[in-house]
């Protein structure tokens, strides 16, 4: 897969880059705290989502399904969007980021998580950081979603696992050997009452330290579930 995107330095400079990989991978379950993790799979469970078989997970989605549309398309009312980091690596070997969505599929979720990840294409930024301008920082960088103009996630990547501890496993699970992985970082808890099936998803990646913003909008456009 390749994507064309901007690369936006911290010196003001926008560079065009081509980003490429061969595989993407949506980490799940990738608090630091664990503990509050397994709580949260034990919550899934109750609500008729299958246990991961380990966590973190990693469920392996079709290279070509990331895009940078303002319009996702899907299948039934009950899907929902969920902000991530989005990494990958230009094809110079310079690993980016940016903000995304690993939009899901709730109802088929409670059937394989793998093939609900799979049903929903994944949204991305069109505008990137450079990692290495903002790696000493990570923890401090702010990520937040509002779904149909209502604040729904909020919090910093700091709650994550590091990229190059996601990046190791997602290598060790890799399903071909040698490939360039492009991965999704995993999400935050939700703010409010559980799930929101929104029309309408702003995402916000926002770097306090360098005072900038990646932000990226998309609209859900539904198709009737049909036999």
């Amino acid at each position: 897969m390749l994507m064309d995107v901007s690369v936006l330095r911290k010196n003001g400079v926008c560079e065009r880059k081509v980003l490429k990989w061969d595989a993407s991978v949506a980490a799940g379950y990738t608090g630091r705290d664990q503990a509050s993790v397994l709580a949260h799979v034990e919550e899934l469970r109750k609500i008729g989502v299958p246990a991961p078989d380990k966590v973190p997970s990693m469920y392996w989605v079709e290279p070509e399904r990331v895009s940078s549309s303002n319009t996702l398309w899907v299948v039934g009312d009950f899907t929902s969007g969920e902000v991530e980091v989005f990494l990958a690596r230009t094809e110079e070997g310079e690993l980016c980021v940016t903000v995304a969505s690993d939009h899901t599929d709730r109802a088929l979720e409670t059937v394989s998580v793998a093939k609900a990840k799979q049903i929903c294409s994944k949204i991305v930024g069109a505008a990137f950081w450079r990692m290495d301008e903002i790696r000493g920082h990570w923890g401090s960088i702010e990520l937040r979603c509002w779904a149909d103009g209502k604040l729904y996630q909020e919090g910093t990547l700091g709650k994550m696992l590091q990229p190059e501890k996601l990046f190791e496993l997602a290598q060790e699970d890799s399903p071909c050997s040698s490939c360039r992985i492009a991965l999704f970082s995993g999400t935050l808890p939700t703010l409010g009452e559980g799930l929101i099936y929104g029309e309408k998803y702003v995402l916000s990646l926002k770097d306090p330290l360098l005072n900038r913003e990646i932000r990226h909008e998309y609209s859900v456009r539904i198709l009737p579930d049909r036999n």
